[in-house]
């Protein structure tokens, strides 16, 4: 991990069943670097195995706070490893490698108001930019849906911090009893902007509410939690690499990013999830699947380019500019 930092595990606070607060400083009490509320960290997680795998979690505390990053770590029934081990294997007092604060999901200093929508852990982000909206005076409302209220974490800090301007949706896993988004995009006050963080599903269904109530795609911003998974139907299929005279196989449930950092090849990237563009690569020839969020639907139809951690071969195989 380039331009990395070594922080320590001062505290571990248990918000839910499945959720643990991760507080980080410095190993010798310095200041840290200054972040900007939703950021997020790329942690180097050391597994029973002996493998270690970087994971990106949000950063949950006020950026006034340069003593130390809290982060919120959802343990997932069916991630990769990463989640379970930050919390069966890390303990208080364990040194971790740490990427700086990276944020493709700030808030906008343009917006005369801010709809902040969270499902579950999305929370993270979003806690650190209400610190932000409450410490400056902001115009702001808080969407805060949850299965249950043991589920919802933060909850009493969040509703310190938001008061009035917090709803709280409680929908035990039925998408009819949460946040009617239609409505809330339709009542924002003029010059709103939204910011959604939560499961795919709900993401998505902001940007289509957003898309129906005709806002424009720069009012719109969102961050999803964990890497694209498979879609269903996906096949296997193959990758020409034009700069490197080498083919690749990429399997049904893996990206063609992963397929290619497997056989040593390093591009650019960063979040995995077709959300900030880095991976963005030259396509030669082949049809694309396109499931970015990133490129726009003019450079989509020119076929020229795709974001290789998410976006798939349509049919046959790829020849790309790598």
């Amino acid at each position: 991990m380039e331009n990395s930092q070594t922080l320590i595990v001062s505290d571990l606070v248990q918000q839910t069943a499945r959720i643990r607060g991760f507080v980080l400083r410095h190993p010798q009490g310095l200041d840290l670097p200054v972040f900007e509320a939703g950021a997020h960290l790329d942690v180097s997680v050391p597994l029973a195995s002996g493998e270690v795998v970087q994971r990106s979690y949000s950063i949950a505390s006020s950026p006034a706070h340069r003593d130390y990053y809290l982060l919120g770590v959802l343990r997932e029934h069916s991630g990769r490893g990463g989640s379970a081990a930050m919390h069966t294997g890390v303990a208080v007092g364990q040194l971790l490698t740490c990427s700086q604060p990276k944020n493709q999901f700030g808030i906008s200093p343009g917006a005369k108001n801010h709809l902040l929508i969270a499902g579950g852990i999305g929370i993270t982000p979003l806690l650190s930019m209400l610190h932000v909206l409450v410490s400056e005076g902001k115009s702001f409302r808080l969407c805060y849906c949850a299965r249950s209220a043991e589920d919802a974490a933060f909850l009493s800090e969040i509703s310190d911090l938001a008061g009035d301007r917090l709803a709280l949706y409680f929908d035990g896993g039925d998408v009819t009893r949460g946040i009617d988004l239609d409505a809330e995009l339709r009542d924002a006050p003029d010059g709103s902007e939204v910011y959604v963080c939560g499961p795919r599903g709900l993401n998505e269904a902001v940007i289509a509410a957003a898309a129906r109530a005709s806002w424009s795609p720069e009012r719109v911003h969102f961050e999803f939690f964990g890497a694209a998974a498979p879609a269903k139907g996906d096949q296997p299929f193959r990758v020409i690499l034009k700069q490197s005279g080498m083919t690749v196989e990429v399997a049904r449930d893996e990206s063609i990013l992963d397929a290619v950092i497997r056989h040593d090849i390093e591009p650019l990237y960063d979040c995995k999830r077709g959300e900030c563009g880095l991976c963005a690569t030259a396509v030669i020839e082949g049809e694309v699947d396109h499931r970015d969020y990133v490129l726009t639907a003019a450079d989509k139809s020119e076929r020229k380019q795709m974001c290789i951690c998410v976006s798939r071969a349509k049919q046959g195989d790829l020849v790309l500019d790598l």
